[in-house]
């Protein structure tokens, strides 16, 4: 029986879809076969939104023509629209032999399902069966599967030619802004994106992805207002809401910054980087239990296709509070992770985790690939200068390790030879650190608030010969405007006992000891080594006596004090355990430690009961606002004994310089071998140890040879009056003299090469 379906047909053409479904409806029991009318149906009632119906009727027909490609090709569309993506893929699949437009349909799913290297095998058939012709959406499409492969320039063009067949496109003008910011290149993203939004409008999403831009940038409150203008058109969003969080910590808005990511979080409990940002903020904050609890979460949900930095951060933090829970096995999955391309190990914290400079260089130019700009600007170098000008760049510049260490260097240098400026990161606190570097320098400026763009602007003004980053990847960095140079030279020095890993410092300042001869390949930087320690000093500052008593700190008035007041997340579980064998060792002894947060001070006395030693043998130091008290007590101690792989550094140079033996084990990267660069200069190598068992015995056996030790005090008191490691001045000539011959290959055209000064009159 032929059924005649044009008035149907004609109905469903026209738009009168419930007329044109009732009319299939009353044909269907006519259709023998079962495929025509049920097909049509389908097709009606997914135009509708019917979604379930219009399966089940496609789904009918196929049953009897299993092989048709276009039943299939609609079938699939049915089964994509109701989230049954796996399944459309095979629809799509069986179509795409005699319905090549089934490929399309295929690709976007392979995509949604997040396979995005099958989903680029297709786009790439397409693109051979027919190399010309392709509309808008296809490109744009085909960039979103090469963003998702982290082939962000491909991506780029792709959009582009979207763009070029359709300018208004909303979804390459977003994705465009998108690919823009994971190039490094936050600046032309913002500006794209401004200018779309002007010339087509704003949708929500280019919003978002402006807002990050503008994160990116550093340029907070145009950030946060834009996330506010998504949220005021669509409250839940989710990208908008963690956005904002973030733009809110920035701001110091804490607990602002925490309400919004748990709102962000309530909304979408199974966003693992949701989660990672929480972390983030409550470390901002300085809530470490919250961090320790938030990024534990993030790790305890499914991993995403893209590595993140979970684990480390899990497994850092908890250093920082002496949580060691499972803390070997972390470590191990954590390097492994990262190797092997499926988590993120950021360089700071890979520097406490191992002692590996050649994992250093890896996890350092994997963030300098992947988070700051590729291309740094070639700088003219300046030839009429009469006195080398040159920048310290740091977050640091106050009461702080940093601000300590330079504030005498910056006091030092020769002002008819130099022209010193300093290029604030940090806060302006007005301590009497920073008010003393303020009055060191040329030039001190304030570049907290700055956006990249107006920090390069800035500082790029001063037309500095040689830029100093006393930051690299810790504190208040800035790597992104480095990244995109500031001076035509530029050097790491200090704050950051590792590589950048990327092409944008040209040196990096160290000694024979830190980076011994034949150890250049772990660094991107040309080597540049001082004759002495490359730590710099203020060997006049006063150490107090007066009122310095073992009663005042707590200390017992008889029994041997090993002290450490290194950072808590430089005490792995393995140094502690060897510091608890000495108490054992040592009847009456006890351990001086830095009291640095409640929750570690709580964890290290537990771990010491759980290793049968009393929790009283832990003695705490609190913070002593006095620096020359600070010092003096360590009068108190009898041997400082340090941390491996992350030695003391500014905490080895102040007991040293207040009398205090230091006894160090020497590793193998920069980070492990500080104290014993000190040591070296100090003409005390047998506190250098080769070995953590080494270490654990001598300070055992100085511990019962009072003699020894007091004949070891005896020579380090000796040694200070005229010891290079606290002479500033000579240090500070020294330090000029490598800066001028860094400026010299500059202006001769040369490139970067590692040099070692030896100290003037020497051979």
């Amino acid at each position: 029986m032929t059924i005649d379906l044009d008035p149907c047909i004609a109905l469903h053409q026209a738009g009168r879809l419930d007329e044109a479904i009732r009319c299939y409806r009353r044909a269907l029991p006519r259709d023998r076969g079962g495929v025509q009318v049920n097909r049509l149906l389908g097709v009606a009632l997914f135009a509708k939104g019917d979604l379930r119906d219009a399966l089940k009727h496609l789904q009918a027909a196929l049953a009897r023509a299993p092989g048709d490609a276009a039943l299939l090709n609609d079938t699939g569309n049915a089964l994509r629209a109701l989230g049954r993506r796996a399944e459309a893929a095979q629809a799509f699949r069986r179509a795409i032999a005699t319905a090549p437009d089934a490929l399309f349909n295929l690709a976007d799913t392979l995509l949604e399902l997040d396979r995005p290297a099958e989903a680029l095998d297709v786009y790439r058939a397409i693109l051979a069966r027919r190399p010309d012709g392709m509309d808008a959406d296809f490109h744009n499409n085909h960039g979103a599967c090469l963003m998702a492969l982290d082939r962000a320039e491909e991506a780029l063009a792709a959009f582009r030619q979207a763009l070029a067949l359709d300018a208004a496109h909303p979804g390459a003008l977003t994705h465009m802004g998108a690919a823009l910011q994971v190039l490094g290149r936050p600046r032309e993203s913002v500006e794209h994106l401004r200018d779309a939004a002007r010339r087509h409008g704003a949708t929500l999403p280019l919003l978002v992805t402006l807002g990050h831009g503008l994160l990116d940038q550093r340029d907070l409150p145009p950030a946060l207002e834009t996330f506010a203008e998504v949220l005021r058109h669509q409250p839940g969003h989710h990208g908008a809401m963690v956005g904002q969080a973030i733009a809110l910590s920035g701001l110091k808005r804490h607990a602002e910054a925490i309400a919004a990511i748990g709102r962000a979080i309530a909304a979408a409990p199974a966003e693992r980087p949701a989660h990672i940002v929480a972390g983030n903020i409550h470390l901002a904050a300085g809530d470490l239990p919250a961090a320790v609890a938030a990024y534990a979460r993030a790790a305890a949900l499914p991993a995403g296709r893209r590595p993140d930095a979970a684990a480390a951060l899990l497994t850092f933090t908890r250093l920082r509070v002496c949580d060691w829970t499972g803390f070997d096995t972390a470590r191990t999955g954590l390097v492994a992770g990262f190797e092997a391309g499926t988590a993120r190990l950021p360089p700071f914290e890979a520097l406490a985790l191992a002692d590996d400079p050649g994992l250093h260089r890896r996890t350092a130019a994997h963030h300098a690939r992947t988070s700051l700009p590729a291309r740094r600007d070639a700088l003219p170098v300046r030839r009429e200068a009469t006195r080398l000008r040159i920048g310290y760049v740091s977050g640091e510049l106050r009461m702080h390790a940093v601000g300590h260490l330079m504030a005498r260097l910056l006091e030092c240098h020769d002002r008819d030879g130099f022209e010193v400026h300093a290029i604030s990161l940090g806060r302006l606190t007005g301590d009497p650190v920073q008010a003393r570097i303020r009055a060191a320098v040329d030039g001190f400026h304030d570049a907290v608030a700055l956006t990249d763009d107006a920090l390069v602007a800035m500082a790029r003004g001063l037309r500095i010969d040689i830029a100093i980053d006393l930051n690299g990847y810790t504190g208040d960095s800035r790597g992104a405007v480095l990244a995109r140079g500031i001076a035509p030279v530029q050097v790491g020095f200090l704050g950051y006992p590792g590589t950048s890993g990327g092409g944008f410092l040209d040196y990096i300042i160290a000694d024979a000891t830190v980076i011994p001869p034949g150890a250049e390949a772990d660094w991107t930087e040309a080597v540049v080594r001082l004759p002495h320690a490359f730590l710099p000093t203020d060997g006049g500052r006063p150490v107090a006596t007066d009122g310095i008593t073992r009663a005042r700190f707590g200390l017992p008035e008889h029994g041997f004090v090993f002290c450490c007041f290194n950072n808590t997340h430089k005490i792995l579980p393995a140094v502690f355990d060897g510091w608890m064998r000495m108490l054992a060792a040592v009847p009456g002894s006890v351990f001086w430690l830095r009291e640095e947060n409640a929750p570690a001070t709580r964890n290290l006395r537990a771990a010491a009961a759980a290793r049968g030693i009393d929790p009283a043998r832990l003695v705490m130091a609190g913070r002593v606002d006095a620096m020359a008290e600070h010092l003096g007590r360590h009068a108190l101690a009898d041997l400082f004994v340090d941390t491996l792989p992350y030695n003391a550094h500014t905490t080895a140079a102040d007991a040293l310089q207040a009398g205090l033996p230091v006894l160090t084990q020497a590793g193998r990267a920069f980070a492990g071998r500080v104290a014993a660069s000190l040591l070296t200069t100090l003409g005390l190598p047998e506190l250098v140890t080769d070995g953590a068992a080494t270490q654990e015995h001598t300070a055992i056996a100085l511990a019962r040879d009072p003699a020894r030790l007091a004949a070891i005090r005896a020579r380090l008191a000796a040694a200070l009056p005229a010891t290079p490691l606290f002479d500033t001045p000579r240090y500070a000539r020294n330090l000029e003299r490598a800066l001028r011959a860094m400026q010299q290959r500059a202006l001769a055209g040369s490139p970067p090469a590692g040099f070692a000064l030896d100290e003037p009159g020497t051979n």
